[in-house]
């Protein structure tokens, strides 16, 4: 005997019609703030209607062809007439969890909003992206503490109100001419699944007349907004000022190149612990934006940009580690080549801490951009700085963006990480460069073993010298063996460095896991066939104690390591 369903609940039968609002079509009436909406997956071949949302709106009648086989093999169209309703007084469609039930994309229910408003209160449940939404409807989070899984193929308008915090857990994309708009309340995004957890803005749709403008993101405040990653791809109009579906970043290309489309992704779910360009240990705000325009080498002839970059507040606050808080009078624009592993300094022209605006003008290079406190500036403008084991081989790579006065390089190595000799030096390419260079060295000294530490001596024409490093690599057993890790330091402290070998290239999977075998930390990897350098960063926040930290090749295979917190 099936269960009674709870007075708090109420599940789609369409034994009427399609209209939301008719309760003959619910098993316990009309769903409201306070009562969830079950929608079913009806078998295929159903003749159930499934639920559309007229909200304050009439549905007019409609006309339904229909072809039928005559007895001798011909076809004729009988019209069918499907009456309408009336819900000009209806209200807002209205639902505390909303349920669309389904395995998979051949197999899930359906419902559209088709006229006005749905306000759902509390979950929202949309895991086989079967509830679509028309233009000029909006739908609203309006909820205190909300889950919501979103829509890959796209909402139009949505509202995040009711105060709280609600938490995506599947992306969901803003069509073109639609928003995503802050009222009260916080969207989070898991920033450790990025590829599942964003919100991406779309860009315009068509042409002259018909151009439907890009999504855009609006109502951001200092207690509503979204936390996490947003994105948005967009073409660009030399000597036009664009804000990028307003998520914090006015940009203004100029002549002669254009980069093309630009990707722009905003994180405001961490800061990085330190910028690390070789005299700032200072936190990152918890901003950070990543711009990769399609061809940043147009023509052989590079880019050149003036950028405005707009924050919070409470960004600047309660930053990892030790919840500091930078000092906005003193923050300055930096960049990272290397994908938040080493910034380089630009500065700044102006900082406003009323609007929260800070501006640089002929930018040269787009990766990475965060802000954080500045520091003397040096010679050089470091901007990634890697040291890669290869066979038995260890690649030393560095990139500068800006170079004033400098004579070159030298590449040393340490076995206890105190005490470095000089491998070689490298000149510099410019002594006086604006532009991106890159450096390679290869260490090919025979019988390296255990733990080999790799810094840079940058060295100014007038003998001045800087240091950036060390780098850390692991040259403990064959560099073959499928699943073979290493990781170091052992104890750690804020960062855990891997060695990893993998007889396949492919997606891997890092985990930490403490002694009762739950998943603390979790990070999907790309492996190369061989060996692998790979850092977990940002652990200030992990509890002192002993973990597992496990990795999974791309053939399936795992191997754990015990290691140690402070």
């Amino acid at each position: 005997m099936r269960p009674a369903e709870p007075p708090t609940s109420t599940t789609w039968t369409g034994g009427k019609n399609d209209n939301w609002f008719d309760a003959a079509n619910w098993t316990q009436g009309v769903p409201t703030a306070t009562t969830d909406a079950t929608i079913p997956d009806f078998p295929s071949g159903s003749t159930v209607s499934y639920p559309n949302i007229y909200s304050n709106a009439i549905k007019p009648d409609t006309q339904v062809p229909t072809s039928i086989k005559n007895p001798d093999g011909t076809f004729s169209t009988v019209i069918t007439t499907v009456p309408g309703y009336n819900n000009s007084t209806s209200g807002p469609a209205q639902t505390r969890d909303f349920i669309m039930r389904g395995t998979d994309q051949l197999r899930r229910s359906i419902a559209r909003l088709v006229v006005g408003r749905l306000e759902v209160y509390r979950d929202f449940s949309n895991l086989q992206d079967s509830f679509i939404q028309r233009e000029n409807t909006t739908i609203s989070f309006a909820g205190t503490a909300q889950s919501i899984s979103g829509s890959a193929s796209g909402l139009v308008n949505v509202e995040i109100d009711g105060g709280g915090v609600k938490t995506l857990i599947s992306n969901f994309a803003v069509q073109p001419g639609g928003t995503l708009r802050f009222i009260n309340g916080i969207l989070t995004t898991n920033i450790s699944s990025v590829t599942t957890s964003f919100v991406e803005l779309a860009n315009s749709a068509g042409t002259g007349v018909a151009t439907v403008p890009a999504a855009r993101l609006l109502g951001e405040s200092e207690t509503s907004y979204l936390r996490g990653i947003v994105k948005t791809s967009q073409g660009v109009v030399l000597g036009v000022p664009q804000d990028f579906s307003n998520i914090g970043m006015t940009m203004t290309f100029l002549a002669p190149n254009n980069p093309g489309v630009v990707t722009i992704t905003r994180n405001t779910g961490g800061n990085y612990a330190t910028i690390n360009n070789g005299a700032n240990n200072n936190p990152s705000i918890r901003r950070v934006f990543g711009v990769r325009p399609a061809d940043q080498q147009t023509n052989n002839g590079g880019l050149r940009a003036n950028m405005v970059f707009r924050y919070l507040n409470n960004e600047t606050t309660n930053l990892d580690p030790n919840s500091q808080t930078v000092n906005e009078q003193d923050l300055a624009l930096f960049v990272s080549t290397s994908s938040g592993d080493v910034f380089g300094q630009l500065g700044r022209d102006n900082i406003n801490t009323t609007t929260n605006e800070l501006t640089k003008s002929n930018i040269t290079s787009f990766a990475t951009f965060t802000l954080s406190e500045a520091t003397e500036p040096l010679p050089v403008t470091l901007t990634a700085f890697g040291a890669k084991r290869i066979g038995t081989n260890a690649e030393i790579t560095w990139e500068t963006v800006s170079e004033q006065n400098n004579r070159g390089y030298e590449v040393q190595v340490s076995t206890d990480g105190r005490t470095f000799r000089t491998l070689a030096f490298i000149p510099s390419q410019d002594a006086n460069s604006n532009r991106l260079l890159r450096y390679r060295y290869l260490d090919t000294e025979a019988n390296k073993g255990g733990i080999r530490y790799y810094r840079l001596r940058q060295i100014d024409v007038d003998g001045k010298e800087n240091f950036y490093g060390p780098k850390v690599l692991s040259f403990s057993g064959s560099a073959t063996a499928e699943a073979r890790m290493e990781a170091y330091p052992n104890p750690f402290q804020s960062e855990v460095r891997l060695t990893v070998q993998s007889a396949a290239a492919g997606k891997g999977q890092l985990q930490l896991l403490d002694l009762t075998g739950r998943v603390v930390l979790q990070r999907n990897v790309e492996l190369t066939s061989g060996t692998n350098d790979l850092e977990l960063q940002d652990l200030s926040g992990v509890q002192s104690g002993t973990y597992m930290l496990r990795v999974v090749t791309p053939a399936g295979k795992a191997q754990t390591q015990r290691i140690i917190k402070r």
